[in-house]
């Protein structure tokens, strides 16, 4: 998906980031994504300027096939390299997957577009590095009560998408440290070997047998729980198949 496919009407919002920081994303790893069809949708991507440590800023937009960009980005990122595996990430600082395009609402979790976005993410990903995505914003709210409550984070909808996407063992970062880490994040970690892998996925089955052996305490949870408890048993059956 390139600039001249988005409609008249929306390309100026683009030219707009493209006259400052933003470009094309050339031959940089994150233009492994660009264009890749979501749905009825592609991706488009810009790719920005460095933070403070080296990692580069991208953006990832929505674009139907009549060339209609939806109304925000998908999701503002970074994305990290490195000569060892923990070096390497993808990090959403943003992540907003209820959008609209041309006023029509478009909820990824919905139309089951999450899924495939998170595993072209962890495509960019080797063994040994890891995901981070925030759960502050408004369409991470079901996650946010989840890791609040103090449920697995394999449990939590961004949490399971993650194990889904090949992470095992996952991090909440909850505090900003006075504001210098941004939102809260959940970190999800990719196995560096088998021995790892079965390390890790053994303490998830544990904590999650542990999680269901818990009494429900459904009139205290808001019905949180109850979700939570379906992605236990979602889990735990994925990796008995496994």
């Amino acid at each position: 998906m390139t600039l001249e496919q988005v409609r008249h009407d929306d390309r100026a919002r683009l030219q707009r980031l493209l006259a400052g920081r933003w470009s094309a994303p050339g031959d940089h790893p994150i233009s492994r994504l660009a264009a890749r069809p979501l749905g009825d949708y592609r991706l488009l991507v810009l790719l920005g300027p460095k933070n403070n440590v080296g990692s580069r800023y991208f953006q990832l937009f929505l674009v139907d096939r009549e060339g209609r960009l939806a109304d925000r980005p998908l999701a503002l990122g970074l994305y990290s390299s490195g000569p060892f595996p923990a070096y390497n990430w993808v990090e959403l600082i943003q992540y907003h997957p209820l959008l609209s395009v041309d006023a029509q609402a478009l909820d990824l979790p919905a139309l089951g577009l999450d899924l495939p976005l998170f595993l072209m993410l962890s495509e960019l990903v080797p063994p040994g590095g890891h995901l981070m995505v925030e759960y502050d914003s408004p369409g991470q709210q079901t996650t946010e009560r989840v890791l609040t409550r103090g449920y697995p984070p394999a449990t939590s909808p961004t949490g399971y998408l993650m194990f889904q996407a090949g992470c095992r063992s996952f991090r909440d970062w909850y505090i900003s440290e006075g504001g210098r880490e941004g939102p809260r994040k959940l970190q999800g970690f990719k196995p560096l070997n088998e021995e790892i892998a079965r390390e890790k996925t053994q303490r998830l089955r544990e904590q999650l047998a542990e999680f269901l052996s818990r009494p429900e305490q459904a009139s205290a949870s808001g019905g949180w729980e109850a979700g939570a408890r379906r992605l236990a048993r979602e889990v735990l059956g994925a990796l008995e198949k496994a």
